[in-house]
């Protein structure tokens, strides 16, 4: 049909009102929204404290597994780890088919896990989309026989149920040959950004863009600030975590400070030891990787997980969980099994999680957590192990006309405040038969009070500047208390009970021969003055446990140095190789591993370092793996034939800046599971 000149003049008239409009539209700078914007943005983020993590493409096909050879560690890093070629790769995303991927179905898993949002891997490194974008035909709608739009069908079911869908996006691509080195740029500016844009445009409201691949050279602060505002003004409302920029320590997760883009922070497989000033969200996996490998078997009890979600919401942050749907489209029976668990626990105990706050304490002693109602009117003690006829909180003041409960109890629970002004909870007979109980695993308690100001607990530490809650020693152990900055006299116990104020008195250092556990409070004129210290002094001779050296130094360094002309800081004995025992600094320290591996037959074994800065493994004083230097997490391996017997070790590592870790496993040939090196210490 001819049309009209008016019409044509009309058309065009309305083509420039529009061009005009879009040009005089101002980007908007988020980057520095108002802290009652940013708190507005996030409440329904930290009131929901529990997702579903997806991590689901290609990779899941292969299911661990290429040409004979298993990957250890993420089945999703396949690609990588094992150097497959691009070409070959691609052959396999080919056959990547899964008819039974049922969205509907995945939704209601995480409903009824008790999740509030799910966030899938739209792009991971391997370059593969998961939905249907026109940047590439390298997606699961044009490139594979299975043809449908995978994000379309998640986000309607996400919708009909009431779930908060987010996406992952990998900044690193292995697949694009754009996205290395100086092509970079027109990688990010004409096929990622694009990407997102179809992302945050035709699938409906996003509620997260969790970032990751950021650590790759090519990648800056500014490109990632730029990014946050790119797709901010997009979605406004949308929640992006600190690796859309270069801001996170490592798998720590957390920022190096408040400069950097980000909403929330990402500790990856590890929980704080603390809360944090940031928002942050733990994310983890409940087998030992994230993508599906049909040979990890590893799977973490329900116990452990409903235990890290409650740790993680005691430190006010989230916890991500994942599941790796295999090449079909299933998620793992066993993943489902331990979300049904966990959602069972979450049905009697959701009010302790969902919508709650940090207490003034996250925690008392080893197995209580806190929580606290948002409205500040309610706390909620959750005992990690069954507290048995009673419950003493130190921490917990209760209002003069309380009510307590027990979440799952009808029957409201007795207390009264002890003569040392301790709360204590009354635990009825009838719930000593498990089987009586609300729920098992873990049991909350609502009590309408506030906190009870107290100093924090005394520290012990030996005298070679060891501290912690658990202290390993051979033959002796000398330990001092202290309380920085309290008066009060200090009272300690041997027997396991709690300080009262008739308990000794601490004056000098103490030395013990076995094993033992010591607690100590600080009491004024009578009364408890601060909360309880523990330790638990454990002879490693006495108890015929594993043990090795180590010694412990700070100090700044590109490589490592000649750790034996140097004064360590403090000396100790532990029953692993890792950070964890040394207690360190963030940046600039150092540590020295030394001891005796029993290897239990004569045979090949493999041997694989991780750290981040460098290390150095020495088996019978020589060097078997050097992986000195400035790097990330990686690994390197060593092949060796050993003899049956006693094989003394020594393992240097250093950490400059940016994120630390240290790990050692040995794996015997045949066997499908690398071990800790612990398994193989030699027992005092």
């Amino acid at each position: 049909m001819k049309r009209s000149g008016n019409t044509l003049r009309f058309t065009a008239f309305l083509l420039l009102i529009l061009l005009t409009v879009s040009c005089n539209r101002k980007t908007r700078d988020y980057l520095h929204e108002s802290t009652t914007d940013y708190n507005q943005r996030m409440e329904w983020w930290k009131d929901a404290r529990f997702g579903m993590f997806i991590h689901w493409g290609p990779y899941a096909v292969f299911g661990g597994e290429y040409k004979g050879q298993i990957v250890h560690g993420g089945a999703e890093w396949i690609m990588y780890t094992l150097k497959i070629p691009v070409k070959e790769y691609e052959e396999v995303a080919k056959t990547f088919d899964p008819v039974d991927f049922d969205a509907d179905k995945w939704v209601r898993t995480a409903k009824e896990a008790g999740m509030k949002y799910i966030v899938i891997t739209s792009k991971h490194h391997d370059g593969f989309c998961m939905w249907h974008t026109k940047l590439t035909d390298y997606n699961i709608v044009d490139y594979t026989p299975f043809g449908r739009d995978v994000l379309k069908e998640l986000s309607e079911a996400c919708k009909k149920e009431g779930m908060k869908l987010g996406f992952y996006y990998s900044i690193m691509d292995w697949h694009n040959p754009l996205a290395h080195g100086d092509s970079f740029p027109k990688y990010r500016d004409e096929y990622m950004k694009p990407q997102l844009k179809e992302l945050l445009t035709n699938y409906g409201k996003v509620a997260v863009l969790w970032f990751d691949g950021e650590w790759i050279p090519e990648w800056t602060e500014e490109q990632g600030r730029d990014l946050y505002n790119f797709v901010r003004n997009l979605q406004p409302d949308i929640i992006v975590n600190n690796r859309v920029g270069k801001g996170r320590k490592g798998m720590e997760g957390m920022n190096k400070g408040d400069e950097y883009a980000g909403d929330f922070g990402t500790p990856e497989q590890g929980i704080p030891g603390g809360m944090q000033h940031f928002a942050w969200e733990t994310c983890m996996t409940m087998n030992g990787t994230w993508g599906y490998s049909r040979h990890d078997t590893n799977w973490k009890s329900p116990q452990v997980l409903i235990t890290d979600l409650v740790d993680i919401v005691s430190k006010g942050g989230n916890f991500l969980l994942n599941v790796g749907p295999d090449a079909r489209g299933i998620i793992p029976a066993a993943s489902v099994e331990r979300l049904r668990e966990m959602g069972g626990w979450l049905d009697v105990n959701g009010e302790a999680i969902y919508s709650s706050r940090p207490f003034a304490y996250y925690r008392e002693g080893e197995n209580i957590r806190f929580t606290m109602s948002k409205d500040s009117a309610r706390v909620y003690p959750v005992a990690l192990e069954w507290p048995g006829e009673d419950l003493t909180l130190e921490s917990v003041l209760p209002d003069d006309d309380a009510t307590i409960n027990m979440l799952g109890v009808e029957t409201p629970l007795r207390w009264k405040i002890n003569e040392n002004r301790d709360l204590v909870i009354d635990i009825p007979s009838s719930l000593q038969d498990e089987r009586k109980r609300p729920c098992r695993y873990a049991w909350a308690f609502r009590i309408p009070g506030k906190a009870y100001s107290l100093a924090p607990p005394p520290v012990i530490s030996t005298t070679s500047g060891e501290s912690g809650d658990r202290i390993l020693f051979v033959d002796t152990v000398t330990v001092t208390i202290t309380v920085p900055g309290a008066q009060g006299t200090l009272r300690y116990t041997t027997d396991g009970s709690s300080p009262v104020p008739a308990s000794p008195a601490y004056k000098d250092p103490l030395t013990f021969q076995h094993t033992t556990l010591l607690k100590t409070k600080l009491f004024r004129n009578g009364v408890k003055g601060s909360f309880s210290a523990t330790a638990n002094l454990v002879n490693a001779r006495e108890e015929h446990l594993p043990a090795v050296r180590y010694a412990y130094y700070e100090g700044s360094w590109d490589s490592l140095p000649d750790f034996r002309k140097l004064q360590p800081v403090r000396k100790g004995y532990a029953d692993r190789i890792g950070l964890e025992p040394l207690h360190p600094r963030e940046d600039h320290f150092g540590a020295v591993f030394s001891g005796v591996l029993v290897i239990p037959k004569t045979g090949k074994y493999t041997f694989s370092l991780r750290s981040d800065d460098g290390s150095r493994l020495f088996l019978h004083n020589k060097v078997v793996i050097d992986h000195d230097g400035l790097h990330g997490f990686t690994a390197r391996k060593a092949e060796l034939t050993l003899k049956k017997g006693r094989v003394p070790f020594r393992l240097e590592y250093f950490e400059a800046t940016g994120g630390d870790g240290l790990r050692l496993t040995i794996q015997p040939a045949g066997a499908e599971q690398a071990l800790p090196a612990a398994a193989f210490f030699e027992k005092l």
